[in-house]
């Protein structure tokens, strides 16, 4: 292949990247006048930048060098990469233990009842069917779905992982928190139930135990040494905070 057509090909991608990533941003707010026009062009951009990306560059799914074991893995590889997705989309930004916990939120919905069992259907659930009526907003943004940073996609598959191992002791640091928010809000719903703890940017919540009730509240256990990053805890009122430095 010539270096000419070596690099038309280089700038293509480049540029399909780039317009795969920003132009659901671009027309979010003219989403609501031409919801349908948007969407077809927005497949169309994703279709074209799938066929000129190398194999692999930004598919949701594990990357050929990252060997995981799956004999020790408690769940299906699809479930692994539903739990992957979520992390990247919900917490990548977060310190690993406030990414294990919302990975957590997740295991604790598949294993209530009034949840799915699966991994995947718990992540994909919806409110109504439409547009920004999900459990997790990032699944029915109107946005692509594709991972776009290669490393941090990396090591959203390694925590997924981690957290489906089936022999983990790692202790669940939300203390069977069903729910979280953002700790630059509060929302009204909120409001009928106990925080467990606030870790990075997200406060957690479960349902409050009634009067009389053997408490289910565990000592938090610091197993992320692995992860090479450090944690500190601190009290904050009755929550729990876990947080950076």
């Amino acid at each position: 292949m010539s270096p000419l057509v070596d690099f038309c090909l280089v700038w293509t991608r480049s540029v399909c990247m780039i317009f795969m990533h920003l132009m659901p941003r671009l027309f979010s707010a003219a989403h609501h006048r031409r919801p349908a026009r948007l969407s077809t062009l927005a497949a169309v951009v994703a279709a074209l930048a799938a066929a000129l990306l190398p194999v692999g560059a930004f598919a949701r799914d594990i990357p050929d060098d990252l060997q995981i074991d799956f004999s020790s893995i408690a769940v299906s590889k699809d479930e692994l990469v539903c739990l992957a997705l979520n992390d990247y989309w919900e917490a990548r930004s977060e310190v690993i233990a406030g990414r294990i916990a919302v990975a957590r939120v997740v295991l604790n919905r598949a294993m209530d009842p009034r949840y799915p069992s699966n991994i995947c259907d718990v992540v994909k659930q919806t409110l109504s069917g439409q547009m920004h009526k999900c459990q997790f907003s990032w699944y029915c943004d109107g946005k692509t779905d594709v991972p776009y940073d290669p490393k941090v996609w990396r090591d959203s598959i390694k925590i997924a992982a981690a957290v489906l191992q089936k022999d983990s002791s790692m202790v669940d640091p939300t203390d069977g928190a069903l729910w979280y928010h953002a700790d630059s809000i509060r929302p009204s719903w909120a409001m009928g139930y106990e925080s467990t703890i606030i870790i990075g940017t997200h406060v957690f919540y479960r349902e409050p135990i009634e009067m009389g009730e053997a408490p289910r509240r565990k000592p938090f256990v610091e197993r992320l040494s692995a992860f090479a990053d450090f944690v500190t805890t601190r009290k904050t009122g009755g929550t729990r905070t876990i947080a950076s430095r």
